[in-house]
């Protein structure tokens, strides 16, 4: 195996005020990316505890002028034309409770939002399979109806919730966006995961597959259509969740099965983040196109937080 999991432990010291000025030694750890090279680190967060944040206000006030709740999504929202959206009368995409609509403040040519429920806020612990299943099936109809469409290359779905996510909107929603141009991320992971290909003659994604089962460090789950586990470095400061999805592409020719088994995790890694306290989230997917015989599709769970200083 090529993968290679680089981490080297450091050891800082200093004279403790807290133990009378005692040398004190604490360790942290550089790591980096096993694909892309990117460097993270493990450290101690010195007072850092998860407490509890009163979004009542926020939420409260929000709900006035709400354009994603029901009584105002279909008379506030845009429509799409004809040409995208051939068979939905309204102009939008609606699914279940979801209803996608094109983005009035748009991130590219092709791009739209999807209002996942019609509850205005939906506590971390009651988001459930079907919400979300109608939502990214809103998501796939969308992608389908743009690909013929120039400049449609990469089918791109965001999700921030609340504010510590980045979240505009405390309603929960989805961000998505057909485009040809995917940004740094992605483009580094295809870049890299061709690179791996070419050298090592093997898919990058199967050798972690096999790497991380084989270590049993970082995996959580394994499905029939899914695979969960930690990532070895993280871009948030608790532990990101990776899903990978085996040899498939895109959101939008995956199988219902997997779709389904993706939304029912999901519901349960929520259920876990709420119970240990944290409240907001990002998740990002990141697709290839069908010809990409070196990458698979996958997600990322990253928690988000407030840091609170003990008092």
């Amino acid at each position: 195996m090529a993968i290679r999991f680089e981490r080297r432990e450091k050891i800082a010291r200093y004279l403790d005020p807290r133990a009378n000025y005692a040398e004190t030694a604490i360790a942290c750890e550089f790591r980096r990316d096993p694909l892309t090279g990117r460097s993270g680190r493990v450290a101690h967060v010195l007072g850092f505890q998860l407490l509890p944040v009163d979004f009542a206000p926020l939420i409260a006030a929000s709900r006035m002028g709400c354009p994603f709740c029901p009584e105002r999504v279909f008379s506030v929202t845009p429509r799409f034309s004809a040409e995208v959206a051939p068979n939905e009368p309204e102009g939008r995409i609606v699914r279940g409770e979801a209803v996608l609509f094109p983005n009035l403040a748009p991130y590219d040519e092709h791009s739209a939002v999807a209002a996942i429920s019609r509850a205005h806020y939906v506590p971390l612990q009651d988001v459930t399979t079907s919400l979300l299943r109608d939502a990214f099936e809103a998501c796939r109809t969308y992608f389908r109806a743009v690909q013929r469409l120039p400049n449609t290359t990469y089918g791109l779905v965001f999700w921030n919730y609340l504010p510590a996510s980045g979240g505009t909107q405390i309603h929960p929603h989805l961000q998505l966006f057909a485009t040809d141009t995917p940004g740094n991320a992605l483009e580094e992971e295809l870049a890299a995961s061709a690179r791996y290909l070419q050298i090592e003659g093997r898919s990058y994604w199967a050798d972690l597959l096999d790497t991380e089962e084989r270590l049993g460090e970082r995996m959580v789950a394994r499905g029939t259509h899914t695979v969960w586990l930690t990532s070895f470095v993280s871009q948030s400061l608790l532990a990101d969740t990776l899903i990978l999805f085996p040899n498939q592409r895109t959101l939008a020719d995956l199988p219902n099965a997997a779709l389904n088994e993706f939304c029912d995790g999901l519901v349960q890694a929520l259920g876990v983040l709420a119970r240990q306290g944290v409240y907001s989230f990002n998740v990002a997917f990141y697709p290839a196109t069908v010809d990409h015989e070196d990458f698979w599709l996958h997600a990322r769970l990253s928690p988000r937080v407030y840091m609170t200083p003990r008092v």
